[in-house]
């Protein structure tokens, strides 16, 4: 069977509201949700594949330094993925919140399975 994060209600749930926080940028409004959601596609595989899940490590929050890699992949990388910088930075702070609040041991493997695919 194969593995569909945008089935896994844990994922889905917290791409949701990452996306509901750029409600506010008007690049956002009207768009379809779907949409909305393959648009954070590259902020979620760098968060996911280079800097990792928050319970895979020893600290159970993110530090600031690793927001600090976060801030610093949108600055670089937002405008050649087509994103606008601010939509995405308030994105990525409600998606780090999601990922630091999962304390559901089937949220977390769905998550962890999600990073593992996107890590080939």
């Amino acid at each position: 069977m194969e593995f569909d994060p945008f089935e896994q209600p844990a994922i889905q749930q917290s791409l949701q509201r990452a996306m509901g926080a750029t409600r506010s940028q008007s690049y956002a409004i009207g768009i379809p949700e779907a949409v909305g959601l393959v648009v954070l596609y590259p902020l979620v595989r760098y968060l996911l594949v280079n800097i990792g899940l928050p319970w895979l490590a020893t600290l159970k929050r993110y530090s600031e330094v690793q927001r600090q890699r976060v801030e610093a992949w949108i600055d670089e990388h937002a405008d050649e993925h087509g994103m606008d910088p601010d939509a995405v930075e308030a994105a990525s702070k409600k998606l780090l919140e999601e990922l630091e609040q999962t304390t559901d041991m089937g949220a977390k493997q769905q998550w962890e399975r999600l990073m593992e695919l996107l890590k080939k």
